[in-house]
């Protein structure tokens, strides 16, 4: 009876050996952005792609889902990759001026950035869409004046979207939307673009 135990703890041994032995052909060099993102696309720091395609606004309706607002922009812009899964995400909506957004991308291609803070005359982009709405904003993509974009890059394509809430009580015979409008409201600002 000892003869079959002990041969079953070395046949447990030797199966245990093989698979650890399997697991440790892993070397540190495979942790690198290129292999673990999951587009056919190697992806390095010091990798500048041009990038073109739309920059996108919905508005719609929280009750209901009427949608005020689906535009979709001209829009060009690189991504340059840096060290420590920094990203610097550039772009120009013609006639607008170029914004300079910075911000981090993981091994998978999950990125988020930030809008600049402030964009021009000492207003926050948030003051912007304010006065341009007669808004009051809130939520999610909403970070001490910001937005804040979260997305993805796979080499190829690139998408990011900040959410908020919005609600307009007040005339805005300047704005985008008008008003009042009855209800909260759903707001999106996007890029769906793709390497050149």
């Amino acid at each position: 009876m000892k003869t079959p135990g002990k041969f079953l703890i070395l046949l447990s041994g030797i199966c245990l050996f093989i698979a650890c032995s399997k697991s440790d052909q892993f070397s540190g060099d495979d942790l690198q952005m290129s292999n673990l993102n999951k587009s056919a696309v190697k992806i390095n720091a010091g990798d500048v792609f041009p990038l073109s395609g739309l920059a996108l606004y919905r508005t719609w309706k929280v009750g209901g889902g009427e949608v005020l607002q689906d535009v979709g922009l001209p829009c060009t812009a690189t991504l340059e990759i840096l060290e420590n899964h920094g990203i610097i995400f550039t772009f120009t909506e013609p006639p607008k001026p170029t914004i300079v957004c910075y911000g981090k991308m993981s091994e998978s291609g999950v990125l988020s950035f930030k809008y600049p803070t402030p964009v021009a005359w000492g207003l926050n982009i948030t003051d912007i869409l304010r006065l341009h709405t007669c808004a009051t904003i809130w939520g999610e993509g909403i970070n001490e004046g910001t937005l804040v974009f979260k997305g993805n890059f796979d080499g190829t394509k690139f998408n990011a979207t900040a959410k908020f809430m919005a609600r307009i009580d007040v005339p805005c015979p300047d704005g985008m939307l008008g008003g009042p409008i009855d209800g909260n409201l759903h707001y999106t600002f996007g890029y769906a673009l793709t390497v050149d």
